[in-house]
């Protein structure tokens, strides 16, 4: 039986949408990685002639040249290309270059088409794939960031500024094709400091500082009178470790870090820290 192109095109979608985990319905005409997180690098090697640099308050990815890399994250293509790891042709091309991949270079990761089910050992996940990984793209051969994240320079771009980061994005007027494109954001691998099970680590403003296991910022301060902030619990047996140790001075056992008390703040920025307090960072 031979499928029509709607048909097939449905079941790309369905394909894909499931192996992203999420559903073609629901997502939006958004770009990365101002609308969807991306995960910290894994310290995987860098292709060659790639960088980090600092550009305001976030570190980016730069080709050899020192021009800014974009990405763009095929999960937000779903609606709008039957393939999108080939998206970017015609009109886009003319606009956005693919980084491509060295010559010679070997395809490491595909996508499913139509009701494929079949295996190939050639190909890896794309949600367990490493930081940089090739795939056959519009333009050839070319790097995939995260397993999702198409990577690209804006044509005509000098060589360090953003003039491209939501390029198109902020205009309401602009075709909805055209909304996804931000700088790509390097998020660097997050410490692991010898600190309680109930304390790990969040990206805050450019910087891991400690959060709960609820993604609660941690901060310190001098707390006054009447203070409303709330101390980070600890368990009366506890006996501390490393610069973590446990208070007793209070109504109840709680945390210190290097002898300052600790308090939980909210999720999210420095904003979600109160007046007077300082973000704990590793």
């Amino acid at each position: 039986m031979r499928l029509d192109t709607g048909m097939a095109r449905n079941a790309s979608l369905a394909a894909l949408a499931a192996l992203a985990g999420l559903g073609a319905a629901s997502l939006p005409a958004s770009a990365q990685p101002a609308d969807l997180p991306i995960a910290a690098a894994d310290g995987s090697p860098f292709p060659p002639g790639v960088r980090v640099r600092k550009l305001g308050n976030a570190s980016v990815y730069t080709d050899a040249k020192g021009k800014v890399l974009y990405g763009l994250d095929m999960r937000t293509l779903l609606r709008w290309a039957p393939d999108p790891a080939r998206f970017c042709d015609a009109d886009c091309a003319q606009n956005w270059t693919a980084l491509a991949a060295p010559t010679g270079s070997t395809a490491n990761i595909r996508y499913p088409a139509g009701f494929e089910k079949t295996a190939d050992d050639r190909f890896m996940d794309p949600r367990k794939a490493p930081d940089w990984t090739v795939i056959d793209g519009a333009q050839g051969k070319q790097w995939v960031y995260k397993g999702w994240h198409l990577v690209f320079t804006r044509a005509g771009a000098k060589a360090r500024p953003a003039d491209g980061d939501g390029a198109d994005g902020n205009d309401a007027d602009a075709d909805a094709n055209e909304r996804r494109w931000n700088t790509l954001k390097y998020v660097p691998p997050p410490p692991k400091p010898a600190a309680p099970g109930v304390v790990t680590t969040a990206f805050v403003d450019g910087a891991y500082a400690f959060a709960d296991r609820e993604g609660r910022v941690l901060f310190t301060g001098k707390c006054e009178r009447d203070c409303a902030w709330r101390p980070l619990p600890a368990p009366m047996a506890s006996s501390g470790l490393g610069e973590w140790q446990v208070s007793l001075a209070g109504d109840a056992p709680e945390w210190t870090f290097k002898g300052k008390r600790v308090f939980v703040g909210a999720a999210g920025g420095s904003g979600t820290v109160p007046s007077g307090g300082q973000i704990l960072r590793p």
